[in-house]
């Protein structure tokens, strides 16, 4: 349950960054780098979501190689699509999260249900 809490708290963290902050562009990236990593490494046990993992982690990558360039408005409008596409991972998790629950549920139903 309080992974859970993590897992959710840090969709909140990423789909709420603001490319237009005081500390500009770059920070934004960075706080990206931060959230994402710390998501990978909580959902890295869940096989279900695999997938969107590689898609966080390819969105990573983008991010890390952009860092070292002057940002411009260019830069923010591939931040807007890559969050945009974010959300949409985040929906696909959340549905996998729900199965594996579902699931978890049903196989405790039934060790109950054999061990009685």
């Amino acid at each position: 349950m309080k992974k859970k809490k993590n897992v959710e708290s840090y969709f909140n963290l990423i789909t709420n960054i603001n490319y237009e902050n005081e500390n500009g562009g770059a920070y934004a990236y960075l706080q990206f780098l931060a959230y994402s990593r710390e998501l990978l490494t909580l959902l890295r046990p869940v096989k279900k979501v695999e997938r969107q993992l590689e898609s966080i982690e390819a969105i990573n990558w983008l991010f890390n190689e952009y860092l070292a360039v002057n940002f411009t408005f260019r830069h923010k409008v591939i931040f807007d699509e890559k969050i945009n596409e974010v959300k949409n991972i985040i929906k696909l998790i959340n549905v996998s999260l729900k199965e594996t629950e579902i699931e978890r549920a049903n196989e405790q139903k039934v060790v109950h249900a054999q061990a009685a």
